[in-house]
C-alpha cells in the first residue's frame, strides 16, 4: 500500500483534527473533532508511560501463565507425536494471524486503510492485554496502538469492538454448522446453549439496530457518540472473513488431541474448541478465559477425561506461545508512529470496502508531534 496522498482537498489537519468530509457519491461525512485530534506532547508522554506499564504487566502475566501451564503440560506429552504438535503450532499461528489480518478489513469498512503487516502487529501486541484480569485490556491495548498509529480515536476503538463482535459471531456460525455432528456423536451438552446467542448477535449487528442502541446510550450518558455505522451487508461479509480463523483454531486443537491419541474425533474436537473460545470470551472477568475453555473442551470434545484435560492444557500453552511470539515479532512495527495509514470516508450504500472510495487523507505521524497538533 502506498503512502501517496490523495487530492489536496481531501481533508485538512487544522488544529490537529482530521477533516474527513468526502464529496464522493455514496460516502458520508464521518467523525471529527476533539476526539480525533492529534495528541499533545504531554499527552503522548502520559500515553507512552501507561502503554509501557500495561505492556510490562501483560508480558509478566503471559510469561507467568506460560511457565505455570508448561510445568503441567510437559509431564503429559512425553509420549506424544511431536509432528502433530508442530502442526498444531503452525495452525495456531495461522489462526491468530488471520484474526489480526481481518481486523484490517474491519478498519477498511470504517474507512481506514492500514498495511496488513502493521495492523497484525497491533493485534498481537494489543492482545497481550487479555491475560490481565478484566476484559477491557485487549480493547484498550489494540485501540490505543491504532490511535497512536494514526487511526482517529473513535474509529480505532469502534474497530476493536466491531472486530470482536464479528469474530465471535463467526465462531457461532462455525459452531452451529458443526452442531449436528457434535450431537450425533455424543449427545447434548448445556454448553451448546451458547450458540443460541447467534440470531441475537446477527440482529444486533444490523445498522438500524446499532444506530438505535447508540442513540439510547447517548441519551442515557448525556454524551454525543459520534460513530458512523457500516451497512449490515458489509458487517456480514466481515463475519464470513473470520470463519477461516476458527477453522485454523479448531484444527490446531484437534492436532494436539491427535498427537495424544489416534482416536480423536475431528469434527467433535473442532466444535468443542470453537465452543470453548466462545465461552471464554463471554466469561469477561476471567483472563483469556482460563479454566472455562478447558471445562467446555472436556464436556464437548468426546475425548477421554485424561486426554481431554491434556489437550486443553497443551493447546493453551501453544496459543500462549503464539501470542507471545507474535507480540515479540510485532513490537518494533507496532511501536512506530509513522507511515501508511489512510483515513477516508466510511463507505455506505453497499460500496465495496476494498475499493478506493472517495478522497482520502494520508496520516503520517511524526515521532515527535509538533506544536501544530497540540490541543493544550
Amino acid at each position: 500500500m502506498s503512502d501517496e496522498a490523495g487530492s489536496n482537498d481531501a481533508g485538512s489537519n487544522e488544529a490537529g483534527g482530521f477533516d474527513e468530509t468526502a464529496s464522493a457519491e455514496g460516502a458520508v461525512p464521518v467523525d471529527r473533532g476533539a476526539s480525533d485530534r492529534g495528541p499533545s506532547k504531554r499527552g503522548v508522554g502520559a500515553s507512552s508511560l501507561v502503554g509501557l506499564l500495561m505492556g510490562g504487566a501483560a508480558t509478566y502475566f503471559v510469561i507467568r501463565t506460560l511457565v505455570d501451564e508448561w510445568s503441567e503440560a510437559s509431564e503429559r506429552i512425553r509420549d506424544a507425536n511431536y509432528n502433530w504438535l508442530v502442526a498444531a503450532l503452525v495452525l495456531a499461528a495461522l489462526g491468530m494471524a488471520t484474526i489480526g489480518w481481518c481486523w484490517g478489513r474491519v478498519l477498511r469498512v470504517l474507512g481506514v486503510r492500514v498495511p496488513s503487516g502493521r495492523v497484525t502487529a497491533w493485534y498481537f501486541v494489543g492482545e497481550l492485554g487479555k491475560y490481565l484480569p478484566g476484559g477491557v485490556w485487549p480493547v484498550l491495548g489494540r485501540g490505543e496502538l491504532a490511535r497512536r498509529g494514526g487511526v482517529p480515536r473513535t474509529r480505532a476503538y469502534a474497530s476493536v469492538a466491531m472486530s470482536l463482535g464479528v469474530l465471535y459471531l463467526a465462531a457461532m456460525f462455525v459452531g452451529a454448522a458443526l452442531l449436528p455432528f457434535a450431537i450425533s456423536g455424543g449427545g447434548f451438552s448445556p454448553w451448546m446453549l451458547l450458540l443460541a446467542a447467534l440470531p441475537v448477535g446477527l440482529v444486533l449487528l444490523h445498522h438500524d439496530v446499532l444506530d438505535w442502541l447508540l442513540r439510547r446510550v447517548s441519551r442515557l450518558t448525556k454524551r454525543e457518540i459520534d460513530v458512523d455505522i457500516p451497512v449490515w451487508r458489509d458487517s456480514l461479509m466481515l463475519v464470513a472473513r473470520y470463519v477461516p480463523s476458527w477453522l485454523f483454531i479448531g484444527t490446531a486443537t484437534w492436532a494436539v488431541a491427535r498427537a495424544l491419541t489416534p482416536d480423536a474425533p475431528f469434527t467433535r474436537v473442532v466444535f468443542a474448541a470453537v465452543l470453548s473460545w466462545i465461552a471464554g470470551f463471554l466469561a469477561v472477568p476471567v483472563p483469556a478465559g482460563a479454566g472455562i475453555r478447558e471445562a467446555v473442551l472436556l464436556a464437548a470434545s468426546g475425548l477421554d477425561g485424561g486426554v481431554a484435560a491434556t489437550t486443553a492444557i497443551v493447546a493453551r500453552v501453544i496459543f500462549i506461545a503464539v501470542d507471545l511470539g507474535g507480540a515479540a515479532l510485532g513490537a518494533p512495527v507496532a511501536g512506530r508512529r509513522r507511515g501508511g495509514v489512510r483515513v477516508g470516508p466510511i463507505p455506505t450504500g453497499g460500496v465495496d470496502p476494498e475499493s478506493e472510495v472517495g478522497r482520502e487523507t494520508v496520516v503520517d505521524l511524526d515521532p515527535e508531534p509538533d506544536d501544530r497538533t497540540s490541543t493544550g
